[in-house]
């Protein structure tokens, strides 16, 4: 009952691994030496191991698509203002939820964990757009498996609390946008963009963590919630820049490498 599952222990005595952990490192003294402060240097090498793993998630079959978004989101040395490190984590631990990566059957605590995790990111930044974003993960848990008592009761719960908190406590609120903005243009573009990306990533075959083949409406289905969190994020809550570019490193590092791999594999 109270075993969770979405957890991945790293081998890292797995070269890929041990390359992540050495970059993030590197990049953490960078950061150190460019800010004046050991704190921020840290933040800043996190912030490359958390893209690498974010990265994992979207993108499971291919091993380095990851490193080049690790390597684009090392633009956070050039700028930085803070890191909202559990949300990405939050982002991770939904993916999973989804997409089944872990091969271990989803249990009560993992469903109930998470919608705590949610309830706390909503009230602690007042915004209910955290629930509503859960809500779809559960939408997604339904259309992909088999459903669940515990997957629908949760699933009420999260839309309960956030009619609650949009209309009644007002913690629901749209951001004003210029669209015209750099980081706007960027944003929407590479949003865009892996919808279509997603059609061809998800015809792979992906193995879980057992072994297992993965559905591929799994998969997909945990793809779009990454694209539509950030964009729903982007457009309801205050994401810091350094948090928008680990988000849009990874899509334009899993793009990258999905090209560069299809015309090598042609030659």
């Amino acid at each position: 009952m109270f075993t969770f599952t979405l957890g991945r222990n790293p081998d890292f005595k797995d070269r890929t691994n041990k390359l992540i952990l050495l970059m993030s490192l590197i990049v953490a003294v960078l950061g150190w030496f460019l800010t004046g402060n050991m704190l921020s240097g840290v933040y800043i090498g996190a912030g490359v191991f958390l893209t690498w793993a974010l990265s994992r998630e979207l993108d499971p079959k291919h091993n380095y698509s990851a490193f080049i978004a690790s390597a684009i989101s090392i633009l956070n040395l050039f700028y930085y203002q803070n890191f909202q490190f559990l949300t990405v984590f939050w982002i991770m631990l939904l993916m999973r939820i989804v997409n089944g990566i872990t091969g271990k059957e989803l249990t009560l605590f993992d469903v109930f964990s998470v919608l705590g995790l949610t309830i706390y990111l909503s009230l602690s930044n007042q915004n209910s757009i955290y629930l509503f974003i859960y809500f779809l993960a559960m939408i997604f848990v339904i259309k992909t498996s088999e459903q669940s008592n515990k997957v629908l009761v949760a699933s009420g719960i999260s839309l309960g609390f956030f009619v609650v908190e949009s209309f009644i406590i007002g913690y629901l609120s749209f951001n004003r946008i210029d669209y015209l903005h750099p980081m706007s243009i960027v944003t929407f573009s590479l949003l865009s963009l892996s919808f279509l990306l997603f059609l061809f990533l998800s015809k792979d075959k992906i193995e879980d963590d057992k072994g297992n083949r993965v559905k591929n409406s799994k998969i997909i289905a945990s793809q779009l919630l990454y694209s539509l969190t950030i964009f729903l994020l982007f457009f309801f809550e205050k994401i810091s820049i350094n948090n928008l570019i680990i988000y849009l490193s990874v899509i334009l590092g899993v793009s990258i490498y999905f090209v560069a791999f299809k015309v090598v594999e042609r030659r």
